[in-house]
């Protein structure tokens, strides 16, 4: 519920604000480079804040004939208005504090900075204006803080929000992940923008300065070099210091420094009186640098990037609200009338478009069906069959649209008897993948009146359509329903790139039908071992997707096992050398060898041994293992001659395989990393990577030894070490 007001939060102070918020981050985008710019101008000798205030009046003292005041700005140019004979350098303008000599005059201040600051400030509308852009900062903060917490409750947790974001390759993880990198900016001008305008309208509390003065003791007059407080003043703590207009005691010299002002006798020199700043006006002050970024030309440009990160938060947010809010369905029936009933857990509307093709196709088919969020479950009247088509959220939290279900579902008195089926939707990336799906699953089974044809409920890796479509038309036969499913999504096409087969290795063991396939690409393709390959079969709709690997040559190279019924895999293994291929590659950057750390693990099983052959071979300075299980030695064989040659290379340290249908003392690969567990331990404590690929059976299996070896070893949780980034996989 907490994350539900979060979320409406968020979205409705956005929706408010838009509009001015936008012009507000355009025009700040351009303001951050005016202190750049003046930054930039020839106007700083080197070691000026170094300069002591007493070498810079004698020099001045000795070159002009009246000094009026001097200034020192953010950047530490300095600036002085004097008389003089000499015309030319009469007035105010900039100095050389070593020397005296002029630099240069003040220049006119830009006309276009000017516009945009006065617009920046107001709107053009004066006193209503900067109250309005005062609201707006305060909206940008609550905006913040608000995504901060939805972002917490997506990491699962405090403690976790700085833990790895699984990339799932859309658009609301690059939401999620700019919107944590540029929190503490973006807070940070919000807050400053907010204080600036409660203390334009003095809104904030009173408080007085300090004042404490005291009478002059000293008669001796000592020249204005020789006065202490000059000589221990640096043009770095200084903002201003206004020379007497007169020789009477009474007229004093003020020096502004950063925290107070000081007046001081012209004769003796003595501090007479100290007046220190209220807290309010130095956090004004403060406010002021940090929002316009004046004098540091790197908290300038991270301003100017956080307001293009808050133009593109308020894209991809839009972005992400249109798709929602488009997930939307009219229904043509309501539910009272409707014998199936098509529940969708959904956390930004994606998981919705595959309810949508299975209700379209029932009504297509003549049937009464009813779709809407699982929140909103209740009596169906005329029920026959319910389907929950549902993704998962963080980890393993319920999307927004489905927090309420399991309690309703309890609460809910069924008195006619159905049918349910559980559809999980989610990414092997994720430790608790589908974990809401099968949250559902557990507890139906418990309800009485509704029956659970699977003893598992359908689990879909990166909402693969071929899947879904499978277990549609099956479903639909098992229901003597005629549904016509559309046999792909109507998805923007990616560029192919064709291939040519170079080379085909089939495995001597009549048991073990695995082969591999080089590949070398007509048009020079660039592509990294763990990146994926999309093929589409001759007449299918639905890609299959390949972990690769690369050779020494730089060719492609697959390792695909071919089963009986796989028509992707017969394909590729009717495929001849010398044939061309069509395919796509994808990046596939959360699987790729790191480039730093000193040791990487690389664990495997059958023909997830592909892109690790490829990165056995490549240039790092992290020493690499080599952890494979496989069949039999005569599996072996097919890649044994690359392994060697890495060993041989020492590009591979350590190479270890377990054969599940030979006479050996290791069975599979999770016997060897049970044999090693001290030396894994060891590497993952000192930051090392392991990286999985192959059955996601396996990686199960190599998850639970690796929680037990960090226990058992007294190191941090098994989830600290996949949170970090130190846990790659690539499973299917």
């Amino acid at each position: 519920m907490l994350s539900k007001i979060w979320r409406y939060s968020h979205f409705y102070l956005t929706v408010s604000s838009f509009l001015f918020l936008l012009l507000a981050a355009v025009t700040g985008a351009f303001l951050a480079f005016k202190p750049i710019q003046e930054k930039l101008q020839p106007y700083h000798i080197k070691n000026t804040e170094e300069a002591s205030v007493a070498q810079l009046i004698d020099t001045l003292s000795n070159k002009y004939g009246e000094v009026l005041d001097i200034e020192v700005d953010k950047n530490y140019f300095v600036k002085t208005s004097v008389f003089s004979m000499d015309a030319d350098i009469d007035g105010q303008f900039y100095i050389n504090p070593f020397d005296g000599n002029k630099i240069a005059s003040i220049p006119p201040k830009n006309d276009f900075f000017e516009f945009l600051t006065n617009f920046h400030r107001s709107l053009f509308l004066k006193t209503p204006g900067r109250v309005f852009i005062g609201i707006i900062c305060f909206l940008l903060f609550l905006i913040a803080i608000t995504g901060f917490l939805l972002a917490i409750k997506r990491q699962g947790g405090f403690l976790k929000f700085c833990s790895k974001i699984i990339n799932d390759k859309s658009i609301q993880y690059n939401h999620v992940a700019l919107g944590r990198l540029m929190l503490i900016p973006i807070i940070v001008l919000a807050l400053s923008g907010t204080y600036l305008s409660m203390d334009r309208f003095s809104l904030l509390p009173k408080s007085e300065a300090i004042v404490t003065q005291q009478k002059s003791k000293l008669k001796n007059v000592i020249s204005f070099s020789d006065f202490p407080v000059f000589k221990n003043t640096t043009l770095k703590d200084v903002q201003k210091l206004e020379f007497p207009f007169s020789t009477d005691e009474e007229d004093y010299f003020i020096l502004n420094l950063h925290d107070k002002e000081l007046k001081i006798h012209q004769k003796t020199g003595e501090v007479v009186q100290t007046t220190h700043y209220p807290f309010t006006q130095i956090l004004a002050v403060l406010s002021f640098n940090l929002h316009t970024g004046t004098g540091s030309i790197i908290w300038s440009l991270v301003l100017f990037l956080s307001c293009i990160a808050i133009l593109y938060f308020m894209y991809s947010g839009s972005v992400i609200t249109f798709k929602r809010l488009s997930s939307k369905t009219k229904n043509k029936y309501n539910s009272n009338q409707c014998n199936f009933i098509i529940l969708i857990g959904s956390e930004n509307g994606s998981t919705k478009k595959l309810g949508k093709i299975l209700y379209k196709s029932l009504l297509k088919a003549g049937e009464k069906v009813f779709l809407d969020d699982l929140n909103n479950y209740s009596k169906y009247p005329n029920i026959e069959q319910l389907i929950i088509i549902t993704s998962t959220y963080g980890q393993g939290e319920p999307p927004s649209n489905a927090h309420l279900f399991l309690d309703k579902l309890k609460k809910t008195n069924i008195n006619k008897p159905f049918d349910c089926h559980i559809i999980g939707l989610g990414s092997y990336s994720y430790l608790k993948f589908c974990e809401f799906a099968k949250e559902i699953h557990t507890q139906i089974l418990l309800e009485e009146n509704i029956n659970v044809p699977s003893k598992e409920p359908l689990l879909i890796h990166n909402q693969n359509y071929e899947a879904f479509r499978n277990w549609s038309l099956v479903w639909a036969s098992s229901s003597k329903l005629n549904l016509e499913i559309p046999k792909e999504l109507s998805l923007k096409k990616q560029k192919e790139t064709i291939f040519k087969i170079v080379d085909k290795q089939n495995t001597t063991d009549d048991f073990d039908e695995t082969f591999t396939l080089t590949l070398t690409a007509k048009k020079r393709k660039k592509f990294v071992p763990g990146d994926l390959l999309a093929i589409t079969p001759p007449n299918e709709a639905s890609e299959r997707l390949y972990s690769i690997g690369k050779n020494t040559n730089g060719d492609l190279l697959m390792s695909i096992k071919r089963h009986s019924h796989g028509v992707c895999s017969n394909y590729l293994n009717d495929l001849k050398p010398s044939q061309e291929l069509k395919v796509t590659i994808k990046k596939n950057k959360e699987f790729h060898l790191p480039k730093k750390g000193k040791q990487v693990i690389l664990i495997a099983n059958g023909t997830g041994i592909a892109p690790f052959l490829g990165m056995i071979h490549q240039k790092t300075k992290a020493s690499i293992y080599l952890y494979w299980g496989t069949r039999t030695k005569t599996s072996e064989e097919l890649y044994k001659p690359q392994i060697l040659e890495a060993i041989e290379k020492k590009t591979l340290q350590q190479y270890d395989i377990a054969f599940s249908k030979e006479e050996s003392p290791y069975k599979y690969v999770q016997d060897l990393i049970n044999r090693d567990e001290k030396n894994i331990a060891k590497i993952l404590a000192s930051g090392g990577t392991i990286m999985i690929c192959g059955s996601i059976t396996m990686r199960d299996d190599i998850f639970i030894l690796l929680e037990k070896i960090c226990n058992k070893n007294k190191l941090h949780p098994f989830e600290a070490y996949n949170n970090k980034g130190q846990i790659l996989t690539d499973c299917y």
